[in-house]
């Protein structure tokens, strides 16, 4: 009889140890299952955050305030080839940098709290004038007209000879430097005078061989006062100077100067047109400079009011 009791009890057990063992085993398999759903949830949420703002996966190396410096901000910094030594002392210099930099921006931005919205308006209004400027300026670049005619020039300096008023007295001038001991002074006086083509010709030969410098383009403009530094002339009065003399010969203790002024143009008088040819050039330029970004500038505006983009409440 105790027998039978202690078998039944024993057959309980064991039945009620299989049930728990599977219970159990059922509430294991349900946590898992939960486990990974959350995780997949999880994943989903951070996706979908990382879809509105790609940094947050991104590894934050510093913080000043409320400005972050990430890892992907780092990229490039270092150049390829660089020592491992290196590269960490210049990403170390960076990152150091950067974090002044924010400190000093950020106690600048709280001591400009007043002024601050027409300090950024000012930022603003610069960094659309710089974005602007350098648009138009390929702009004018790829379309602006460079090429000046001589008879565009001449017609333009006809219009404005008043605008173009000598600041130096100017000449053309024949001017020979000799050593003392150079040969055929005589002759050399004389060619320098002569207004002959030949004389011209053969006096340019002889200063290739023997003078210590020389200007013999009468067709050129000089202005006087750079002559004059090489010669041992000092005019008390340069205007007198130009008009009393043509000739002028003088000598020092190493050189023998010749001078043949052939023309001359008073500071103050109508300057002409060949030494104001790069003026004119520069001056042309500019008003077409100008001319083209006005049309650029109007057309634009005419094609943003047709197409619908400007509304105006």
């Amino acid at each position: 009889m105790l027998l039978k009791r202690y078998l039944v009890i024993n057959c309980i057990y064991t039945i009620i140890e299989k049930l728990s063992f599977s219970i159990i085993q059922l509430f294991i398999n349900w946590m898992q299952k939960l486990i990974v759903i959350v995780i997949l949830i999880s994943f989903s949420f951070l996706g979908a955050c990382n879809l509105f703002d790609g940094r947050k996966a991104d590894e934050r190396v510093a913080r000043v305030g409320n400005k972050y410096l990430y890892r992907s901000d780092l990229q490039g910094i270092v150049a390829s080839g660089t020592s491992p030594a290196d590269s960490v002392f210049i990403i170390k210099r960076y990152i150091d940098n950067w974090v002044r930099q924010q400190v000093n921006l950020a106690q600048a931005e709280k001591n400009l709290t007043a002024d601050l919205a027409d300090f950024n308006r000012k930022v603003e209004n610069y960094k659309n004038s710089l974005i602007v400027f350098s648009y138009e300026n390929e702009y004018i670049n790829a379309n602006l007209d460079t090429v000046i005619t001589p008879e565009l020039m001449a017609e333009y300096y006809e219009k404005h000879q008043d605008e173009f008023k000598l600041r130096d007295h100017i000449v053309q001038v024949k001017y020979v430097k000799l050593p003392l001991d150079a040969p055929e002074i005589n002759t050399v006086r004389r060619l320098v005078r002569s207004d002959s083509e030949q004389d011209l010709i053969a006096l340019e030969e002889y200063c290739i061989n023997h003078a210590a410098s020389y200007f013999l383009d009468t067709e050129s403009w000089f202005v006087f006062s750079d002559i004059l530094r090489d010669m041992p002339i000092n005019p008390q009065n340069t205007e007198s100077f130009l008009r009393n003399n043509s000739f002028l010969e003088r000598t020092d203790d190493f050189y023998r100067y010749f001078l043949n002024i052939i023309d001359y143009r008073l500071e103050g008088s109508a300057s002409p047109i060949v030494f104001q040819s790069d003026n004119i050039k520069a001056i042309i330029l500019n008003h077409r400079k100008q001319q083209l970004i006005s049309e650029f500038r109007n057309d634009l505006f005419k094609n943003a009011a047709s197409n619908g983009s400007i509304e105006i409440y």
